[in-house]
């Protein structure tokens, strides 16, 4: 890596000097009044430029003599400036790339391009009814915007029912906790599909446009968000021949689309005069509906166009109340189901209880054998079969899925996917990371119809999953739902000690300390519950900043643990008061407690738990300067943790590591490190590794003369939850005042 010499001369001056003098960080900063940390950041070469008072106490502290001062001098005040050149990639839209043709939708698309690209508009939704191709105009119209945004996002709402849901879909589609933040004043397009389901989440998209002053927001939906400035564009069906004159017919919106379709499945397939009556006649009977057609584009793949109208009258009769275009499109959906096998119904039905997609792997484990069946319903376009992440993903068209779980779907079905899902997060697995439709959906089948699913384990389970992924508000309301539905007073204590632990890690200790109350009663005397639940109450006050309040509840789960012999209880609650003191300053405390912890962990020949503590201890060790005994001390933790399988705590130990290399100034090492930490925790979804490793990256980038790189990195690391002391580190660096 690239390091400016003026820079690193001014680095390496400073540690040369103090080491000359013997002096370690820690003894200088006593001297001079300087933080541990400011003088690690100029040695590191983190800070270019010190303050005028900064280099007076350090030449004070260090008595240099003349020479050595006007040296010193000299050399901080030829430090390069910041390189604060911007460099801009090209736009990619984050949303799926369209994979046929729009048909009949150009002066539509025409007038949503110009509403999303005039400035001053800023909230678009194209309203209609199920099966009208909402989703795809707006597809369309994002693709082709991308060029007058910095960024183009989509999300696909279909999956949610819950406006509270929402925010958290946001934050982990962008990678940020804090999406407002991230988009700032940035000129971007967000597309919000099928908004329909969460209609009260309209305060959040309202939230977010004042943020965010170049935000555009497109949204499709049946009905408007009735917010101000809230430009509407209903989108009708495709208008159907006015006669079957064959002449006219071929320039007819309806017509062509559905020709079109049909020839992609049946090659040579054209209008002609033998089948252009028939052809007519079945687009007026689909009312234009782009998905009607689509369905029965699929039935013409082996039939001629007489035969699917024939069909489609008898489902409808003569009298079809044109008006109500969503009730034709459910009897056309519930047509094209006839003549399915009843394997084919029977996977079908089970492929409704599933939610925002499904693996092949987990519906051949749910139906109990192998889903052959699969290939006839995409050849019917009832299912998609696309890639993601390298594996195939079995899709449904929302309006499609409604009529399914109505017709299909029996209890049995529902069942069998939440008690395959729960079992999921009980086993851990890391696939879980992109079923977490699922998982939710298979929590509310439990809740609602299958209590005896919500074991103790399976609670518990759910609580780590909720924590581990950062879904704070939804693991809330589940476990609290849980804990309604819960069949044993064991396993409903544990769903309010889960409620709880998400509602503190939430920022919101006073709702943790209610519920806690509510699990405490429900543990009576189990000595396990009682002190998991004094430990949260320790957790919320520190949270609250009422660190004796904190300290007394830790000290007692540590009292409580050592009389009972509970050795593993008893290293929680030293790592606890070891986080505390370190939280508060007192950094020989935090040490003298983390020590405690890691001894006793390897008495108990605890792997994990001595890694834990090696990364508290480390974690401290970087604050105290110490880097060298923290990077021993993290490259141990981040390796069992590589060992363990656990990519989210190795990310966090690599984050830590990458800034004990810095401080060592170890640059190279450090930004491979910080690399492979930023790759694990959003690989992981861990929010808090995320951060860390971005900052470390932004020192490494700041150290090599990239100011402007720095900054953009600092920014985003701001986005994640760090910690306090971190944060204003990073508002303070150099590279974001040359920023501004």
């Amino acid at each position: 890596m690239a390091v400016h010499r003026g820079q690193m001369a001014l680095a390496e001056m400073l540690a040369g000097l103090r080491s000359s003098r013997g002096l370690s960080q820690e003894q200088l900063a006593e001297l001079s009044g300087i933080s541990v940390r400011a003088i690690g950041e100029i040695e590191r070469g983190a800070t270019r430029r010190p303050q005028r008072e900064t280099l007076r106490a350090l030449i004070g502290a260090l008595g240099l003599t003349p020479e050595e001062q006007e040296a010193f001098a000299r050399t901080a005040r030829t430090a390069p400036p910041p390189d604060t050149r911007r460099r801009r990639t090209a736009v990619r839209p984050a949303l799926p790339a369209p994979v046929t043709s729009i048909v009949g939708r150009s002066g539509d698309l025409a007038a949503v391009l110009r509403l999303v690209q005039d400035p001053p508009v800023r909230l678009v939704t194209i309203t209609g009814t199920g099966g009208v191709g909402k989703t795809r105009l707006a597809l369309e119209a994002g693709w082709r915007a991308a060029s007058r945004f910095e960024s183009v996002h989509g999300l696909d709402l279909s999956a949610l029912r819950e406006a509270d849901d929402v925010p958290q879909a946001l934050a982990e589609s962008l990678r940020t906790p804090d999406p407002a933040t991230l988009i700032g004043d940035g000129r971007w397009l967000l597309v919000l599909d099928s908004f329909e389901h969460v209609a009260a989440a309209a305060t959040t998209v309202a939230t977010l446009l004042a943020g965010c002053p170049g935000l555009t927001v497109l949204v499709t939906s049946r009905s408007p968000l009735r917010l101000r400035g809230e430009h509407l564009w209903p989108l009708a069906p495709l208008s159907t021949p006015d006669s079957d004159d064959p002449a006219g017919l071929a320039g007819n919106p309806a017509v062509r689309l559905l020709v079109e379709r049909t020839a992609a499945v049946r090659p040579g397939f054209a209008l002609t005069g033998d089948n252009a009556v028939a052809v007519a006649a079945l687009c007026r009977r689909l009312d234009g509906l782009p998905l009607a057609l689509e369905l029965a584009a699929a039935r013409l793949r082996t039939q001629a166009p007489a035969q699917v109208l024939a069909q489609v009258r008898d489902l409808h009769g003569d009298a079809v109340d044109l008006a109500d275009r969503h009730v034709s499109l459910r009897r056309t959906v519930e047509w094209s189901t006839r003549g399915l096998t009843d394997p084919d119904r029977r996977l079908f039905g089970l492929l409704g209880a599933f939610s925002g997609g499904a693996d092949p792997v987990d519906v051949e484990a749910v139906l109990g054998a192998p889903p052959h069946s699969l290939a006839t319903l995409a050849a019917h376009s009832l299912v998609t079969v696309t890639e993601r992440a390298g594996c195939p993903r079995i899709g449904m068209l929302d309006t499609i899925r409604e009529v399914v779980e109505d017709q299909l779907t029996g209890a049995g079905d529902r069942d069998a996917h939440a008690g395959h899902f729960l079992r999921l997060v009980r086993d851990g697995d890391p696939r879980l990371g992109d079923e977490q439709d699922n998982v939710r959906a298979a929590i509310q089948q439990a809740v609602d119809a299958a209590p005896t699913l919500l074991c103790v384990e399976t609670v518990r389970a759910l609580t780590k999953h909720y924590v581990a992924r950062g879904r704070f508000a939804e693991g809330r309301r589940m476990l609290t739902g849980a804990a309604g539905a819960a069949p044993t007073e064991q396993a409903r204590a544990w769903a309010w000690h889960g409620a709880a632990v998400t509602a503190n890690e939430s920022g919101e200790p006073e709702v943790a300390l209610a519920l806690a109350a509510s699990a405490a009663e429900a543990f009576g005397a189990d000595p396990d519950g009682r002190a998991a639940t004094l430990t949260l109450i320790g957790n919320a006050h520190k949270f609250a900043g009422r660190y004796d309040d904190a300290a007394a509840a830790y000290t007692g789960v540590l009292d409580q643990a050592r009389t009972m012999g509970d050795a593993r209880r008893e290293t929680i609650a030293l790592n606890n008061l070891g986080a505390l003191a370190h939280d508060r300053g007192a950094f020989a405390e935090a040490i003298d407690y983390h020590a405690a912890a890691l001894r006793r962990k390897r008495e108990l020949g605890d792997r994990r738990g001595v890694a834990v503590a090696q990364l508290n201890l480390g974690a401290v060790r970087n604050d105290t300067g110490d880097h060298a005994g923290a990077a021993t001390l993290l490259t141990e933790a981040a390796a069992t943790f590589a060992a363990l399988g656990e990519p989210g705590s190795e990310a966090f130990a690599l984050a830590l590591l990458a800034q004990s290399q810095a401080g060592l100034a170890r640059w190279d090492d450090a930004t491979t490190t910080g690399r492979r930490a930023l790759e694990l925790a959003r690989r992981a979804e861990h929010a808090q590794a995320t951060g860390l490793a971005l900052l470390a990256l932004g020192e490494t980038a700041a150290a090599g003369g990239d100011a402007g790189g720095a900054a953009r990195l600092f920014r985003e690391a701001l986005t994640f939850p760090i910690g306090l002391p971190d944060q204003a580190r990073v508002r303070a660096h150099p590279a974001m005042a040359a920023d501004r």
